[in-house]
């Protein structure tokens, strides 16, 4: 998504046409083939991958004759994906997806400043226009008396990347949120850095560590608040001061290694700082799933699977045991 919105900010900096994509309904498909949200300039150049690039010519047509148009109305376009071919393009099966196109400029730019910096953004958009709204619900665009604002900052809060249709008086509304993929901040040092930071790159997610408390601000900025602090230390002059920064900073997981005594011991001092009970039951500790591995690699598993839980509002309870959607 970062190459779309940088094209975006570029077009919407240059006064230049562009059309923002993005899938709003999807059938079959095991896995959501691409990404959230890509752009097509108006070269035809798409920014972005949808579809493992089967919708380019489609999506290109689509997008300059919205274009052509001079429209502020978006245009929704149907796509068909063959079993044969997506499994030839390296998808697991085929599907068909509806993907929601929009004139770049009839969207506030404040979308794109958001995105760029990491925050959590919403977009709701109905036949009359549309506007955005941050986790803070503040809001950007037109008034927004009328518009589902309160479902939008709820998404955001949970932390989910989905979209929802909203039916009201004044119309049905596409509520879409965006929220960045966490980066996660290790402090500590050992064998397990590696494996994590190994684990969290198989989901896309950046990694930085550090055994300093003095450099801690820096990540715990660079991570934001769909971030994840982990804390490996038990030195109690860098564990504690940097589980304190973690929750004070607001950062959206923070998990600590460590036996049920460290714990303790840690919930002792963090109290001695003036850190709020109900503070550190934000923290999860011991950190981690109960896959049941001790290695290196299956700890940082079962690490990266409760960060990617928690940050989702998910139990980690087996797929077996839910009834109705599965995602």
């Amino acid at each position: 998504m970062r190459e779309a919105v940088e094209a975006l900010r570029k077009a919407a900096d240059q006064g230049e046409g562009a059309v923002v994509a993005r899938i709003v309904e999807i059938e079959g498909f095991s896995t959501r083939p691409g990404d959230d949200l890509v752009a097509v300039d108006a070269t035809g150049s798409i920014h972005g991958n949808v579809l493992a690039g089967l919708a380019a010519d489609q999506l290109r047509e689509a997008a300059l004759s919205l274009l052509a148009a001079k429209t502020t109305r978006p245009a929704l376009v149907t796509i068909d994906v063959a079993e044969k071919d997506a499994v030839s393009a390296g998808l697991a099966c085929g599907g068909r997806a509806r993907m929601l196109l929009h004139p770049a400029d009839a969207i506030p730019s404040e979308l794109w400043r958001l995105l760029a910096s990491r925050a959590p953004a919403a977009l709701l958009t109905r036949a009359d226009g549309a506007i955005v709204v941050d986790r803070e619900a503040n809001t950007y665009g037109a008034s927004p008396g009328g518009w589902p604002t309160a479902e939008a900052t709820a998404m955001l809060e949970a932390g989910r990347t989905e979209s929802l249709r909203v039916h009201s008086p004044e119309g049905e509304a596409l509520v879409e949120t965006w929220v960045p993929d966490p980066r996660v901040v290790v402090v500590g040092t050992g064998e397990l850095i590696e494996a994590i930071s190994s684990q969290a790159t198989l989901l896309g997610w950046e990694t930085l560590s550090t055994g300093a408390v003095d450099e801690l601000g820096g990540l715990l900025e660079w991570a934001g608040v769909t971030g994840a602090l982990v804390v490996l230390s038990h030195d109690p002059h860098v564990d504690t001061p940097a589980l304190a920064d973690g929750l004070s900073s607001g950062i959206g997981y923070v998990g600590a290694l460590g036996s049920r005594s460290t714990q303790s011991k840690r919930t002792e001092r963090l109290l001695a700082r003036g850190v709020t009970q109900a503070e550190i039951d934000r923290i999860h500790r011991p950190i981690g799933l109960d896959l049941g591995g001790r290695r290196a690699p299956e700890v940082a598993l079962a690490m990266v699977a409760e960060i990617l839980a928690s940050l989702h509002g998910r139990d980690a309870r087996p797929l077996s045991t839910r009834t109705g959607p599965i995602h």
